[in-house]
């Protein structure tokens, strides 16, 4: 089969799943508006297409007013794809789209050509809401739209989402989770350090400054810990401003800080560690978690997370309450002080990862999805 991902910016956590349909004999293109500076795409065929004028005009008035660099949710509403896009269509003749836009012109544009062209849309959803704006009604007019312009079903890997479509009626909704490629690790007990690694972006809803909090009073108690974070520079006060604390708590031989490192050297990173904690709130859909599991890391992660779904507390790791510091803290000091526990974790994490989250489980379910679909 033919299949064109279109999403308006490129995700590292794309590619796996383009690469696990790759991998099952299936021709796949992907098509993005813009990409991060640390997304991976190697060996997938990635097109950055211009927006339309229209949407290109009104972010450009709108930035005017922003104070930060990040893509706002109006942004994330107009950002549409221009012309090519149709061109595209016309030549590649695809059989099926995968298409990461939900609520917004891009995904009215996507599926109005996929009409057009008789292409089965999938749509990539990762929202748990069943509103838009605290209204329902709107919310079932968007979907009955969706339905109109011939939307064959939503994908979405967090369970929180396809239970909340589930029973707001939505009947062609299917979960499929995050794959990543099996790794060979073997989990090394640490002897006298305990080595902590946080990947995400730089900025205050990822709550990089709780977990330093959290593991500075642990080391005053006399753990011995070594905290890293790997991260995307996208908000550069927020960034100053927690290298500033960890220089004011004398902390930087213990908790240090990587910007902007390739997604490849990153990866190298996991097997050097113990632990992965991940401390976002008003997170959708962390990948990392998926990262970490597969190189038999326990995993912390908030109640705030979409992908707390991958980590079953008590098993592979914990999670606990977004934005309290001190349950956090707690967490991680049940975590470090019993080695049987933090060893137990970490053999629950790949064999999770190789149940759940194994590369060629994407492929499968897709085409399960279209021939249950079909019938």
């Amino acid at each position: 089969m033919k299949f064109l991902i279109i999403t308006q910016r490129f995700h590292t956590n794309l590619y796996y799943r383009a690469l696990s349909l790759q991998n099952a004999g299936h021709t796949v293109k992907v098509i993005a508006l813009y990409k991060g500076q640390s997304e991976f795409h190697e060996h997938i065929d990635i097109k950055i297409i211009n927006a339309s004028i229209i949407s290109r005009l009104l972010i450009k008035t709108f930035s005017g007013f922003k104070k930060s660099n990040l893509k706002s949710s109006f942004e994330r509403r107009v950002l549409s794809p221009g012309k090519e896009l149709k061109q595209i269509f016309k030549q590649y003749k695809p059989d099926v789209v995968i298409l990461k836009a939900f609520q917004n012109i891009s995904a009215l544009k996507s599926l109005y050509l996929a009409k057009k062209f008789h292409t089965k849309v999938l749509m990539l959803t990762q929202s748990k809401y069943t509103h838009i704006k605290g209204s329902e009604t709107l919310f079932r007019l968007n979907i009955k739209l969706f339905k109109f312009l011939k939307l064959f079903a939503y994908i979405t890997p967090i369970k929180s989402n396809f239970e909340a479509f589930k029973n707001f009626g939505i009947k062609n909704v299917y979960y499929l989770p995050f794959v990543f490629p099996e790794q060979k690790h073997s989990f090394q007990i640490p002897r006298n350090k305990i080595k902590i690694i946080s990947v995400g972006k730089y900025t205050k809803r990822k709550a990089q400054s709780a977990l330093v909090n959290a593991v500075y009073n642990l080391i005053k108690k006399g753990h011995n810990i070594e905290l890293n974070f790997f991260g995307e520079t996208s908000d550069k006060n927020y960034y100053r401003k927690l290298t500033e604390t960890v220089r004011n708590l004398n902390a930087e031989h213990n908790i240090h800080f990587y910007e902007n490192i390739e997604y490849a050297e990153i990866l190298k990173q996991y097997p050097n560690h113990h632990l992965y904690i991940l401390p976002s709130y008003a997170e959708p859909a962390a990948y990392s978690i998926v990262e970490a599991s597969a190189f038999g890391l326990p995993v912390i992660c908030s109640s705030e997370n979409g992908t707390k779904c991958y980590v079953e507390d008590a098993r592979n790791g914990y999670i606990f309450k977004a934005k309290d510091e001190t349950d956090l803290e707690e967490k991680i000091e049940t975590m470090i002080t019993n080695l049987e526990i933090l060893l137990k974790f970490s053999e629950n994490s790949l064999i999770f990862a190789k149940e759940h989250h194994n590369m060629h489980l994407f492929a499968e379910k897709i085409l399960q999805i279209i021939n249950t679909q079909n019938k």
